[in-house]
């Protein structure tokens, strides 16, 4: 049995140019080219991080992996909107004779707009995948926080006078039709590090970054929103951006330049811990993910039966893995729904079914 496994991100421009940000944007928006006002806005803002790391960073990140797991997998790697695309290394996987495939894509939470879009590319008719959903809760990746988040206030902040700032990738409102678990999942790991860190309710929130204009409200507070509506400010301001995990456009100019400028502005002092990259501790992490699912069952994928398009469904459907997370943490939690963050909106409780004076 020819075993293998599949690591996936988000990919990154192919060329820093017009044409290069035209061509990964168009593959973003599924085909559709967007206009040239926003092609020359993204364009703008990888040029002023020079380029993104992405890729090079996720790359190490393989290479340490087939160094841990040996020759006991062979090890594939693919992006969702560059080269090398997850269709095209399947194919390849399939040539080379890949009967079973773990996937593991290396964004912690689920969402229907983040891991179900790898799902939708995933097909093959001679491999079995074993499609990893989250992976949020690993212990090395808490840890990796925690103590990163811990330097920060103990060496360079040492004042009470500070609030961290747990940011996420938003989701588009809608999110909630189909029950995506994504919210739920952001401020439980966020209680998870909060609570290690022994951190006061006031010195803590959740807000969400990197929305972009598809026509569609998004789940708020957006961070920029965020800071701009406090009537104080805390002497230091630490950006957590933990739904991702390695420097890229979204931290390195949303919070790096625009999260920087307002605390500029502000007064008040800018600090972010390094992303875990392919620091040990992630490494372990995907490791320990690994063979926790490794024994899952394996089974042919069709994309066409098993994903939606979130933006054409009339009736919202919800994935049946979801309904089971859902149905495990009622049990739980006794059927209260409770466990979330005291910073949770109240329209994301209202949502979720949950008591907003909880």
């Amino acid at each position: 049995m020819k075993k293998s496994i599949l690591v996936m991100t988000y990919g990154s421009p192919e060329s820093y140019d017009f044409d290069g940000i035209c061509e990964f944007f168009t593959n973003i928006r599924k085909g559709k080219r967007p206009n040239d006002d926003e092609i020359n806005l993204l364009l703008g803002n990888y040029l002023k991080i020079k380029q993104s790391p992405l890729q090079e960073i996720t790359k190490k990140e393989v290479e340490l992996l087939r160094d841990e797991l040996g020759e006991e997998y062979s090890i594939y790697f693919a992006n969702k909107f560059s080269r090398p695309f997850i269709p095209d290394v399947i194919k390849t996987m399939e040539n080379d004779g890949i009967e079973q495939c773990i996937c593991l894509v290396l964004e912690p939470h689920y969402s229907i707009y983040s891991i179900m879009g790898y799902e939708r590319f995933i097909k093959s008719d001679k491999i079995k995948f074993n499609i990893i959903k989250s992976w949020y809760e690993e212990e090395e990746l808490i840890n990796y926080w925690v103590d990163e988040i811990k330097k920060i206030i103990e060496n360079d902040i040492k004042t009470d006078s500070y609030k961290a700032i747990f940011t996420a990738h938003s989701v588009p409102e809608i999110a909630f039709k189909f029950n995506d678990p994504y919210v739920e999942q952001v401020y439980n790991m966020t209680d998870i590090i909060a609570n290690k860190l022994d951190l006061h309710p006031d010195n803590y929130v959740n807000t969400w970054q990197s929305e972009s204009d598809i026509g569609m409200p998004w789940i708020k507070p957006d961070v920029l929103e965020y800071l701009k509506g406090q009537m104080q400010h805390p002497e230091h301001y630490i950006f957590i951006p933990l739904s991702f995990i390695s420097e890229h456009v979204e931290v390195l100019y949303d919070n790096d330049v625009e999260c920087k400028e307002l605390c500029e502005e502000f007064g008040v002092k800018y600090h972010r811990p390094p992303m875990p990259n392919y620091d040990p501790r992630l490494i372990k992490a995907l490791v320990s993910t690994i063979r926790k699912h490794e024994n899952n069952k394996y089974t042919f994928h069709n994309p066409e039966k098993s994903t939606f398009d979130e933006f054409k469904e009339s009736e919202p459907k919800m994935p049946e893995f979801v309904k089971e997370m859902l149905a495990k943490r009622d049990a739980n939690n006794n059927g209260s729904n409770q466990g979330n963050s005291q910073e949770m909106p109240d329209f994301v409780k209202a949502m979720l079914g949950i008591n907003k004076n909880n």
